[in-house]
């Protein structure tokens, strides 16, 4: 451990929890309300980060049978309808990542400063880690409308960092996209890459500081990455 506490600012979707199968259920449900047809699962999981109009257009980018892409008004009622389903089923299936429970509570028994920064809106963070019990573990959680800002931009990780009580120079960001990966390279701070997240390229091909394909490995590779900053 570093004299100050050290801060892990941890992405949600894709990093955290596994929240695709109630995403995807949101989507299906948005979709068949407005009678469309199921988009395939495996191309739109990459995507998830990116929120859900992005997945509703990629749905129908998808889709060979449609000849025209819906307006962005269409867009904008299939996001609404899927929000609302989405809201009251948010985490019907959505669980943590094997391990991050255990590993989370032995970095915060630790002294570790513990953070949520991601771009899902924080109306719906609040609950989704509320649901999963994993509220006590985090010193600050910003989403979208916590700041002016989200990542990439750098400013987003500083609040992050502040609200935990930490300090930029020791923080450490642990995410599952590129997105991630930018905003911790312009914050100027070390990145852990994870391999089971939603990327719509291997993480591998990001550059992350260091590369987490289990939950197991986060206490190994923070004190790692510790040792070369030291």
């Amino acid at each position: 451990m570093t004299k100050r506490p050290m801060t892990l600012c941890f992405d949600l979707d894709g990093t955290l929890v596994d929240t695709a199968p109630d995403l995807l259920n949101a989507l299906d449900s948005c979709l068949q309300q407005a009678g469309y047809a199921q988009p395939n699962h495996a191309l739109i999981r990459p995507i998830i980060g990116s929120g859900a109009k992005a997945m509703i257009k990629r749905a129908f980018e998808t889709d060979q049978n449609i000849l025209t892409l819906p307006n962005e008004t269409e867009i904008d009622r299939l996001w609404h309808n899927f929000i609302d389903h989405y809201t009251a089923h948010i985490a019907d299936e959505s669980r943590p990542y094997p391990g991050a429970l255990k590993t989370l509570t032995t970095l915060k028994e630790a002294g570790y400063l513990l953070a949520v920064c991601t771009n899902k809106p924080i109306s719906l963070t609040t609950p989704l880690l509320q649901a999963l019990n994993l509220t006590p573990l985090f010193d600050a959680v910003v989403g979208i409308n916590s700041t002016p800002y989200t990542k990439p931009d750098p400013r987003v990780l500083h609040s992050t960092v502040q609200s935990a009580g930490g300090d930029i120079q020791t923080a450490i960001m642990i995410g599952d996209s590129k997105t991630d990966i930018d905003a911790a390279r312009n914050a100027n701070i070390p990145v852990i890459g994870v391999t089971f997240g939603y990327s719509e390229q291997p993480i591998e091909s990001l550059l992350p500081d260091k590369i987490m394909s289990d939950y197991d490995e986060l206490l190994l590779l923070v004190d790692q990455i510790i040792n070369q900053m030291a």
